[in-house]
């Protein structure tokens, strides 16, 4: 079992999406109170990209939490990079990844690892459809790296070995769909 350390320190990696006014939109809200009615009471669950644990605020209060994130917007957070070689610290029964897949250099690899190590998991994606260039250009600009539509994400999970029991619609607009999906193994 590896040790996380605790060390402290603002990651420039999310300043622009924990820092500015993203963490203050009502979205972010509705999007952890849809994640949290695809969780089980009493479930142990690992919040990965956890920010400022908002997640934490919309759960069961039979569930316990561990919120993990690249660096320590929260005083709590565990410390772990989801782009690197990674193994969850403790066992849990569910892994939480809202609007982290888009943002990861290897969103496949770090989902396989998550997949293998709990029982569900609850994912939120924005995906594209319609997509101007001016629409990828400003998801680019706050650091989105993958542009899959629904499709392509469905694809992505299903290549995981994970099936989607559970769809919610966070928000659609022009060009993008957010998404929450509660998925487990298709074996």
């Amino acid at each position: 079992m590896a040790w996380w350390p605790r060390r402290r320190g603002r990651d420039p990696r999310l300043a622009d999406r924990w820092f500015g006014a993203q963490a203050e939109e009502d979205w972010l809200h509705e999007r952890c109170r849809l994640a949290a009615a695809c969780i089980e009471e009493s479930a142990n669950v690992a919040d990965l990209g956890c920010g400022l644990q908002v997640l934490r605020e919309h759960l069961p209060t039979s569930c316990a939490y561990t919120g993990y994130d690249l660096g320590d917007m929260h005083p709590e957070n565990v410390l772990l990079d989801l782009d690197g070689p990674f193994a969850l610290p403790e066992e849990h029964d569910v892994a939480v990844l809202l609007g982290v897949l888009e943002f990861l250099a290897d969103p496949q690899g770090a989902l396989a690892r998550v997949a293998e190590a709990v029982d569900a998991v609850v994912l939120s994606f924005v995906c594209v459809h319609e997509a101007s260039k001016a629409d990828l250009k400003r998801r680019e600009e706050v650091g989105a790296k993958h542009h899959w539509t629904e499709e392509d994400l469905m694809q992505v999970l299903n290549e995981r070995g994970l099936r989607s029991e559970t769809r919610h619609l966070v928000w659609e607009r022009p060009g993008e769909r957010h998404v929450v999906l509660r998925l487990t193994s298709a074996d």
